[in-house]
């Protein structure tokens, strides 16, 4: 279901869900005077007051939850309890997500009380990370309420990461023992090694099959790979006896390459990394 805007009229139901929620999450955990402030009216005032921040899911008068950012804070986030478990809350976190990142902002934080497990969880679980502790300087009619709450927080480069990436890779192999043990040497992780077929993960995930076949056309292969040091990676290789070739400056496309040859005869290209720290 598409994250939308609110519009006024919808300020009544969502102040009922954000009421509910909150009773539900927090009026065993959190001390009795704060509780007594948070009312249906204190929930509407608010909404109202962030509007122009406010999304929601669910049909037009008809929401089910509801996300409030507020500068590089993810602010508020409740579903409806008929919602919880369907997806709703995860398109709300990915929604406010996107919209932090598209500010320019790095890393974005988030309060939640201290004892919400079912709340913490969630947020680990769409890769939050809690950081400590903090002094949450709550809002109420007499005056600003300090509570410690967890702090956690989330590097938005992630969540801006692109939806799709490639799958699998195919090289051919006359010598399939030795192309596994030259596959392990440069770095890929052992998926599954069988006589016919053998699969490898690269970083990012894409798998590498190797396919054994008994004449194979050997020349440049079907992919090259990317690492972040290529010089450490060059020295390494050249260590292991490799036989890397030397390195090259392809100042077109901003990178440094050299090549290696995999025992069965393919080239495989390296390229230097103009993305280091960024996720892959």
């Amino acid at each position: 279901m598409m994250v939308r805007t609110v519009e006024e009229a919808e300020l009544d139901l969502l102040a009922g869900i954000w009421h509910e929620g909150w009773q539900d999450a927090h009026a065993r955990i959190l001390p009795a005077e704060l509780a007594r402030h948070r009312t249906l009216e204190s929930f509407r005032h608010r909404l109202q007051s962030a509007l122009a921040n406010v999304r929601a899911v669910g049909p037009p008068n008809q929401p089910l939850g509801f996300c409030i950012t507020k500068d590089d804070e993810l602010y508020q986030l409740y579903v409806s309890a008929s919602a919880r478990g369907s997806g709703l809350a995860a398109a709300l976190l990915a929604d406010a997500e996107e919209r932090l990142g598209a500010l320019g902002l790095q890393t974005a934080w988030l309060a939640c009380a201290i004892g919400n497990t079912r709340a913490a969880t969630f947020y680990e679980k769409h890769g939050w990370r809690r950081v400590g502790t903090m002094i949450s300087q709550l809002p109420t009619p007499d005056g600003v309420f300090p509570l410690e709450v967890w702090r956690y927080e989330k590097d938005l480069n992630e969540a801006r990461r692109p939806s799709v990436g490639v799958a699998h890779v195919v090289l051919e192999t006359s010598t399939m023992d030795r192309s596994c043990q030259f596959m392990r040497s440069i770095g890929m992780r052992p998926i599954f090694d069988g006589p016919e077929v053998s699969v490898y993960e690269m970083r990012g995930g894409t798998h590498l099959i190797l396919m054994r076949k008994d004449e194979v056309e050997t020349g440049n292969a079907p992919f090259d790979l990317m690492v972040d040091d290529l010089r450490a990676t060059h020295e390494r290789f050249k260590s292991m006896g490799l036989a890397p070739s030397p390195i090259e400056a392809r100042p077109a496309i901003d990178h440094e390459v050299f090549t290696v040859r995999e025992p069965t005869g393919h080239v495989i290209t390296f390229f230097s990394s103009h993305a280091s720290g960024k996720p892959t």
